[in-house]
C-alpha cells in the first residue's frame, strides 16, 4: 500500500512517545601508577579491524562478518521470573504481568560482575545486564488490536509499565551467554524498574517546588508508596552508563512523549512564567487523549508532572530492594547518556548530551574522590559537585561553563532577558535555560559522549561526542562543521550527522578547557555528488565527508550516529539510528573505526540490523569475546520506509519483521550476542 513516509526527525520523535500515535485519535590511591600526564599519553597506534566488511543490506535479520555468529540473549515479554508463564501473549499483556517481564524497546545496556569488584575482572561466567526500555509502541504492541479507538486505560497502563529499565542476571554455558530467570522477585537480581516504582530524588533540587507539587499527586496515584519516596519510577530510558562503584546510571530523555493533553488544558497562569518556558523547551503536552493516561500524566491533572523526569537515575544492580535514585545535581535535560571517567586526582566526571536540536553537551565533576576501597562511600559522590556545559570556539578550543544561579542571573541581565533563577535548585531544574544564557554552543543534537579510560576507569583525555544529525542547523558554527558544498556560502542541513573529538586539557576530564576537532563525518566518501536524494522525498541530504577540503573517513559509508562503545585497544565502534532514512538500501548498523589521531579514518561495517530497526547500546564483555547489542524497534517500517505506524491502522497488515522469532512472529524488541566461531576477540 501507499502511505506518507515522515521526515526523519518527525518519524524519531513519534516512536518516543507512548500516547502520540493517537494524537487527533576517601581519596584515590594513585600511589602504585603516579605519574605525570605525560605519561599517561594516549597511545595511538591504530588498532587493526580484522574482518571483512559486510555489504549493505535489507534483509530482516542479523548480518555479520564471515566467521561471526550471533543469538538472542532476551526479547520483549520474556519472562524474568518462574511465577509466570514462559509463553508471552502480547495481547493478554496487563501492567503486572509486564511488571515480571522484560519491557519493549530496550536501549542502552551495561554489564555488571555477578560480584562488585573494582576493577572488573576480565573473565567472568556470570554478568548482570541492565537495558533501558526507551518507549513503548502502540502499532507493534497489540496484534490483535482493531484500532486505536479500542484501546483500553488497561492497556495503556500496561504500554507504561513496559518502559523503564529491565535488570537480568546473565549466565555463560557451553552454548554462550543466556538470561536466567528467577524464581520471584528479590529472590536474585532480576528486576523491572517502571514509571509505578518508588524513587527517591537527592541532590540540591529534590525539593523543588515543582517536584514536591507533582509528587503529591503521583503518591496520590499510587498509594503502596515507600516512605520518603516518590512513585513515578523512570520513563523515556534512552543511554546512560556506568559507575566505577558498580551502580548503572540510566538517562531520561523524551520524557514529553509520555504526558497527554493539549495547550487548552492549560490555564492563563500557566501560560507564563518559567513553567510556560518548559513546556515550550520539552514539547509536552504531546496531544494525546487524557482519559487513557494513568492521572499523574495527565497535564490538566499534574501540570508540574514533567519536572519528575528529564534526570540521571543511578539504580544499584547488585541490591534488587534498593531505592533508584534522580540525582538532581546532574540538571534536568533529555538526557542521551551519562558516562563517567575518573580526573587525574580521583574526582568523578559524567558526560552528558541533550539529545535535542539546538541543545547542549554537559558535564558533571563531583567535589569528592573516588574510594575503590569502599563502595559504599561512593553512595552520594553525584550529589555534590559543579555542573558545566561546553562552549566551542571558533579556533578549535573550547571552555567548561558552570552552571551556578549567580552566573545565569549576572548573564540574564547582562543580555536583558527576563529570567531569572531563586537558586542553585531552580537552576539545575531548568538548565537549558542556564546554558543559554551562559553561551553554552547550540550542538546538532548531542546524544551519546564517551571518554576514552583506561582499564582502572581514568580518562586520558580524549572524548567523542557525537551529533546525530540536525534538518535544521543552516550554517556553520564551532563544533558543527559544514561539508564541502557546491554552494559554500548558502544553508546546509546535517542529515547524516558527525562525531568531534575533544581532547581535555592535561588530558585531566575535570580540565576547564579542551580542543576540539572533527573525527568522523557522517555521509558517503565514495559518492561523485555533494548531495543525495534522501529516502521518502525532502531536502536533499549533504553527503560530502570532508570539511575543509580534507576527507575524514574512508571505506563504508553511514548516516546518524547515535551510540558508541570504544574497546580495550581503542576501536571505535559506532551504531545508527536513522541511517535507512538517509541511504535506503541499508537499515541501521553497527561500523568500526580506530581513534587514530590523523584522518581519514578507515570505516568498515561490522553488523546490519533487521528492517525498520535501531542498533543501541553497543558494548563487549569485559574479555572482548562477546559483543551485545538492542535491536529496538524491528519493524518500525518496511525498506522503502512507510512508517508502520502509519500503514497498520490503514489495513497494512502485519508488520514488515519476524525478528527475532522468525516464521510468522510478531516483532520484539530483543538484546542479542555476537561471538566469533573460533571464540577469539571482536574485531581481530
Amino acid at each position: 500500500m501507499h502511505g506518507v513516509t515522515k521526515h526523519i526527525n518527525d518519524l524519531v520523535a513519534s516512536r518516543r512517545s507512548v500516547l502520540g500515535g493517537l494524537a487527533g485519535l576517601p581519596l584515590l590511591n594513585l600511589a602504585g601508577c603516579a605519574s605525570t600526564p605525560a605519561d599517561h599519553a594516549l597511545s595511538e597506534t591504530p588498532a587493526t579491524l580484522g574482518f571483512t566488511s559486510v555489504a549493505a543490506t535489507n534483509a530482516d535479520t542479523i548480518t555479520l562478518p564471515a566467521g561471526y555468529r550471533w543469538r538472542t540473549v532476551i526479547a520483549w515479554g520474556d519472562a524474568l521470573f518462574d511465577g509466570i508463564s514462559a509463553e508471552f501473549d502480547p495481547d493478554a499483556l496487563t501492567r503486572g504481568e509486564q511488571e515480571q517481564r522484560f519491557g519493549q524497546s530496550n536501549d542502552m545496556l551495561a554489564l555488571f560482575g555477578s560480584e562488585y569488584a573494582f576493577p572488573p575482572p576480565k573473565d567472568q561466567d556470570g554478568m548482570i545486564l541492565c537495558a533501558n526500555n526507551e518507549y513503548a509502541s502502540l502499532e507493534l504492541a497489540y496484534p490483535s488490536l482493531p484500532s486505536p479507538q479500542n484501546l483500553t486505560a488497561g492497556q495503556v497502563e500496561a504500554l507504561y509499565a513496559a518502559v523503564g529499565v529491565s535488570i537480568v542476571e546473565l549466565e555463560h554455558d557451553g552454548a554462550g551467554w543466556r538470561a536466567l530467570r528467577n524464581s520471584a522477585p528479590r529472590q536474585g537480581r532480576n528486576r523491572r524498574i517502571t514509571p509505578f516504582t518508588p524513587v527517591q530524588f537527592t541532590g540540591p533540587a529534590a525539593r523543588h517546588p515543582w517536584i514536591l507539587a507533582a509528587s503529591r499527586i503521583v503518591n496520590e496515584c499510587e498509594p503502596n508508596r515507600q516512605e520518603g519516596a516518590v512513585s513515578c519510577g523512570t520513563v523515556a530510558n534512552c543511554a546512560g552508563g556506568q559507575t566505577p562503584w558498580g551502580t548503572y546510571l540510566s538517562a531520561e530523555e523524551n520524557f514529553d512523549g509520555f504526558f497527554s493533553g493539549s495547550s487548552s488544558d492549560l490555564d492563563a497562569a500557566r501560560r507564563e512564567g518559567a513553567l510556560a518556558l518548559d513546556e515550550s523547551s520539552f514539547g509536552y503536552p504531546n496531544g494525546g487523549p487524557e482519559a487513557l493516561a494513568p492521572r499523574q500524566f495527565r497535564v490538566a491533572e499534574n501540570p508540574h508532572g514533567p519536572s519528575l523526569y528529564g534526570w540521571i537515575v543511578e539504580i544499584d544492580p547488585y541490591d534488587p530492594t534498593s531505592t533508584p535514585k534522580k540525582r538532581t545535581a546532574l540538571g534536568r535535560k533529555k538526557n542521551e547518556c551519562a558516562t563517567t571517567a575518573l580526573a587525574a586526582d580521583g574526582r568523578v566526571v559524567v558526560y552528558m548530551g541533550d539529545d535535542q536540536r539546538n541543545e547542549h553537551v554537559y558535564k558533571f565533576v563531583t567535589h569528592s574522590h573516588f574510594n575503590p576501597s569502599n563502595r559504599d562511600a561512593n553512595t552520594d559522590l553525584l550529589d555534590d559537585g559543579q555542573l558545566y556545559c561546553a562552549q566551542f570556539l571558533e579556533n578549535g578550543g573550547g571552555r567548561w561553563l558552570a552552571i551556578t544561579a549567580d552566573a545565569a542571573n549576572a548573564a540574564a541581565a547582562a543580555k536583558e532577558s527576563p529570567i531569572r533563577f531563586a537558586d542553585q535548585a531552580d537552576v539545575l531544574m531548568r538548565v537549558r535555560d542556564a546554558a543559554r544564557l551562559l553561551g553554552a554552543t547550540p550542538m546538532d543534537r548531542p546524544e551519546d559522549v564517551e571518554a576514552v579510560c583506561d582499564g582502572n576507569c581514568r580518562g586520558l583525555g580524549p572524548v567523542l561526542i557525537v551529533c546525530t544529525n540536525n534538518s535544521e542547523r543552516g550554517f556553520e558554527r564551532p563544533g558543527n562543521p559544514r561539508r564541502d558544498s557546491a554552494r559554500p556560502s548558502s544553508a546546509q542541513n546535517n542529515l547524516p550527522g558527525h562525531i568531534l573529538r575533544i581532547d581535555e586539557d592535561g588530558g585531566d576530564c575535570a580540565a576547564e578547557r579542551f580542543s576540539w576537532d572533527v573525527f568522523a563525518m557522517g555521509g558517503d566518501p565514495n559518492a561523485s555528488e555533494l548531495t543525495a536524494q534522501v529516502r521518502g522525498g525532502g531536502a536533499p541530504a549533504h553527503i560530502s565527508t570532508k570539511v575543509a577540503g580534507e576527507e575524514t573517513i574512508t571505506g563504508e559509508r553511514f548516516a546518524c550516529p547515535d551510540n558508541l562503545f570504544i574497546d580495550s585497544t581503542h576501536r571505535v565502534w559506532i551504531a545508527t539510528d536513522g541511517n535507512d532514512a538517509v541511504f535506503a538500501d541499508c537499515n541501521d548498523n553497527v561500523l568500526a573505526t580506530t581513534l587514530a589521531s590523523a584522518g581519514p579514518r578507515q570505516i568498515k561495517r561490522f553488523l546490519v540490523a533487521p528492517v525498520g530497526a535501531e542498533v543501541c547500546g553497543p558494548l563487549m564483555a569485559p574479555d572482548e569475546r562477546a559483543f551485545f547489542c538492542a535491536i529496538q524497534h524491528p519493524g518500525a517500517n518496511n525498506a522503502e520506509g512507510l512508517d508502520f505506524a502509519q500503514s497498520r491502522w490503514a489495513g497494512g497488515g502485519r508488520p514488515p519483521s519476524n525478528f527475532p522469532d522468525g516464521g510468522n512472529a510478531w516483532p520484539r524488541s530483543a538484546v542479542i550476542v555476537v561471538t566469533r566461531e573460533d571464540d577469539g576477540r571482536i574485531g581481530d
